[in-house]
């Protein structure tokens, strides 16, 4: 990042100051225990593990093979956003880059939910969720001191801002990330969607379309 150039740019300080504060605000009165609890694996797991047996079915049928790989970045329209933000203003796009600093976090847990294994399926999944959470938040501490001295703001209000912006993403895909949803980010988004109407089965063709 160039933050030598947002220095020179009060305007977009004052800018991004109130975001990263708003961020902090939400932090504060967010229910407690958000980080550190997640009931909802011990809600879902049943229900996903049944999911996980459909798509399995699935990725058998006779005919049937994964579609090439996409990505679209950071879901939710962070990584639209941020391009929106990078064209409209062109001091943005020089410290901040086209791209949110952490998508390639998103586009490794695209491309496992792409895939979408179904062999301990739930906690493969949870595992790429939570690998996700970590990436984001150690991006950010890279780059946590230069943004902490461009902005003025102290270096744990910068990484408190971050490590909630991670968990908030870990928890967006916990909750809408589970297989045979017919959403296009779903786990396993790579196959047909799920059917309930069995027919037969043959192993899974993984590299025919990718």
């Amino acid at each position: 990042m160039a933050l030598a150039v947002l220095a020179d740019q009060p305007y977009l300080i004052s800018m991004m100051k109130p975001c990263l504060q708003a961020i902090l605000m939400m932090a504060a009165l967010a229910p407690a225990g958000l980080v550190a609890q997640n009931p909802i694996d011990e809600i879902v797991e049943a229900l996903e593990d049944q999911q996980m047996q459909r798509l399995a079915v699935e990725q058998r049928r006779i005919g049937i093979s994964i579609d090439a790989f996409n990505s679209d970045g950071c879901s939710g329209g962070m990584s639209s956003a941020w391009s929106y933000l990078s064209d409209t203003l062109p001091d943005f796009a020089r410290y901040a880059g086209d791209k949110p600093p952490w998508e390639q976090c998103c586009v490794a847990h695209d491309r496992l939910y792409w895939r979408g294994e179904t062999e301990n399926g739930f906690a493969k999944r949870k595992r790429a969720d939570a690998e996700l959470r970590q990436c984001v938040k150690h991006t950010g501490r890279e780059q946590g001191d230069e943004i902490a001295k461009v902005l003025g703001l102290p270096k744990q209000d910068i990484i408190e801002a971050i490590d909630l912006t991670a968990e908030l993403m870990y928890q967006a895909v916990r909750i809408g990330g589970a297989p045979c949803t017919g959403l296009p980010w779903r786990w396993g988004h790579g196959w047909p969607g799920c059917s309930d109407d069995p027919q037969p089965a043959s192993p899974p063709t993984v590299e025919a379309r990718n």
